[in-house]
């Protein structure tokens, strides 16, 4: 079979395009792929971060033709042509933005009125914003016009697309475990840097943003040291939001010491580091679709604490894998920490992750795109 996918990789940072990247290179095993990605994914302006580059020295990167560029609809028609030229049973695109809309709309009414036998899937990383801006959804439903079928990540999302395409299929498919940052550059100890000697260290990983409710772990850290005075945790990843609040709740609280903050896009030679710092990954989400996160602490066999909101409930066993909590509830968060440490699970936690982390594959997620093609 032959597979056009269109989507992010390096030097785009972030997530979405390791993962785009590795579904590529997974659908290469078996089929023919033509993988078109971007010149310039979005404006600098419509960018929360500091750099939408990657500067990792070890790359997660594949064979790419990068022919989009967001502001120049003539880059659009050029992949749409590429695509047309090559002739693909599926045109697979990576869906997260509805920014992205129109670019995705000239591309897909383009291939599909060349070639109607081409089945055009969108995989859906988000199909509801957690912005919930107003022009969303009008986007959404405009993108997805020529779309013969959904690969989700979770089973909320086909609810979602149930309102927006009823008579399409939809493939759930969850994030496979992400184990492609097996270096290190830095030792443990090393991330540790600012933070006093302790015993058990918890770890948020990824963006900072509202949503991702690392709010309420900090007010959480109080409740838990009172019965857990060595634990310790690492916030890293760059802040896409005023970090001023949460520096001031780290001080009111006194917790100078005993919660470090990094604040910035990690390179991917420097991710190992980080998860092998930790005991436990936390991520108190307010509200989710899913999160690559949890499959990279599943890389590492570490458990991960996270809240039942999305996807997460259906990736996370609590009381084997790791736990799960109300959202929004620095108590309950605060309990499930202390749980962990004082009965000393981490150990056979990590052996039922190590065991679970085998459901989570790429071959599910070729097999999604198998049975829409």
């Amino acid at each position: 079979m032959k597979v056009a996918v269109v989507g992010p990789t390096y030097p785009i940072r972030g997530g979405i395009s390791h993962y785009t990247t590795l579904f590529a290179e997974a659908l290469r095993r078996d089929h023919t792929v033509l993988f078109v990605s971007y010149l310039k994914q979005y404006p600098d302006f419509l960018f929360p971060g500091k750099t939408q580059r990657d500067r990792s020295a070890s790359p997660i990167s594949t064979d790419c033709e990068r022919l989009i560029s967001f502001a120049d609809p003539r880059s659009w028609r050029a992949a749409a042509r590429r695509i047309v030229e090559f002739g693909p049973d599926v045109l697979l695109v990576s869906w997260v933005n509805p920014a992205l809309a129109a670019q995705f709309r000239c591309v897909t009414g383009y291939v599909k009125r060349r070639l109607p036998g081409t089945s055009i899937l969108f995989w859906c990383h988000n199909v509801v914003q957690h912005e919930r801006l107003p022009l969303n959804s009008l986007l959404t439903r405009f993108a997805f016009r020529r779309a013969d079928g959904f690969i989700v990540t979770c089973r909320d999302s086909v609810e979602h697309l149930r309102r927006i395409k009823k008579d399409k299929p939809v493939e759930v498919a969850y994030l496979p475990t992400l184990d492609s940052f097996d270096g290190g550059e830095a030792e443990p100890d090393t991330v540790k840097a600012g933070l006093e000697p302790g015993e058990g260290t918890a770890l948020y990983f990824g963006f900072v943003r509202a949503y991702k409710g690392l709010s309420h772990l900090i007010e959480a850290m109080p409740i838990a040291l009172e019965r857990l005075p060595g634990l310790r945790l690492l916030v890293v990843g760059e802040f896409w939001e005023d970090r001023a609040p949460y520096d001031r709740a780290i001080a009111r609280h006194g917790l100078e010491g005993k919660v470090r903050l990094v604040d910035g896009y990690v390179p991917n030679e420097m991710v190992a580091a980080y998860f092998r710092a930790a005991d436990l990954v936390v991520l108190p989400y307010v509200s989710a679709t899913g999160s690559g996160i949890v499959q990279v602490a599943y890389g590492f066999n570490k458990p991960v604490l996270t809240t039942r909101v999305g996807s997460l409930p259906e990736v996370v066993e609590d009381g084997r894998t790791g736990y799960l909590v109300s959202p929004g509830d620095p108590a309950a968060i605060a309990g499930a920490m202390i749980d962990f440490f004082e009965r000393g699970r981490a150990e056979e936690f990590s052996r039922n992750v190590e065991e679970y982390r085998k459901r989570f594959s790429w071959e599910g997620m070729v097999e999604a795109v198998e049975s829409l093609a």
